[in-house]
């Protein structure tokens, strides 16, 4: 009995993850301390939500929190730009990246390799950002949401869980026979 609940409780986490992950644009970001108050982030983009080629997208930095915005690098065949976060508006900066061929990144596939430098005015360590995916012909938003630090994959984290908890429903099986 309890090794039934414990399989269903594995499948329903599963697929709750699975329905979580599967419907939205992600980006993912590594941040890393230069020096000081200067880090970089160094970003993923990942098509999994949209039908046709994501062709540009915007990453936005809060206007209290990051100054002194600069590309360090851009993977070939996109064109960068990075704008000041301006305190007098005020309003947020942001880096933005347009494909330079159509079709841009093909749904189901990633690419990575957009890295910002920035100075970061907050306290700790620089974290998750908004975003939107655009088109770049009318400018009409496709799909936006926050980056994610790309720490572990969820995927192998889900399986990880699943099976931690497929060995504790075994050990307390155990248990109860004895």
């Amino acid at each position: 009995m309890h090794i039934r609940n414990s399989v269903r409780l594995v499948a329903s986490f599963a697929l709750l993850m699975a329905t979580q992950i599967a419907f939205a644009t992600t980006i993912t970001y590594d941040v890393n301390n230069i020096s000081g108050t200067t880090w970089t982030y160094d970003f993923e983009v990942f098509n999994d939500s949209l039908s046709s080629g994501l062709e540009e997208f915007t990453v936005f930095f809060e206007v209290n929190a990051y100054q002194n915005l600069s590309v360090v690098a851009t993977p070939s065949g996109w064109d960068p730009l990075a704008i000041q976060p301006d305190p007098t508006l005020p309003d947020d900066g942001f880096f933005d990246a347009l494909a330079l061929t159509a079709g841009g990144l093909v749904p189901g596939d990633s690419l990575g390799g957009f890295i910002v430098q920035f100075d970061f005015l907050g306290i700790g360590t620089p974290g998750s950002q908004a975003f939107d995916v655009v088109d770049p012909v009318t400018f009409a938003t496709l799909d936006s949401g926050f980056t994610q630090a790309a720490v572990v994959p969820v995927p192998a984290a889900v399986w990880l869980f699943g099976s931690g908890l497929v060995m504790f429903s075994g050990a307390l099986r155990r248990r109860g026979q004895a």
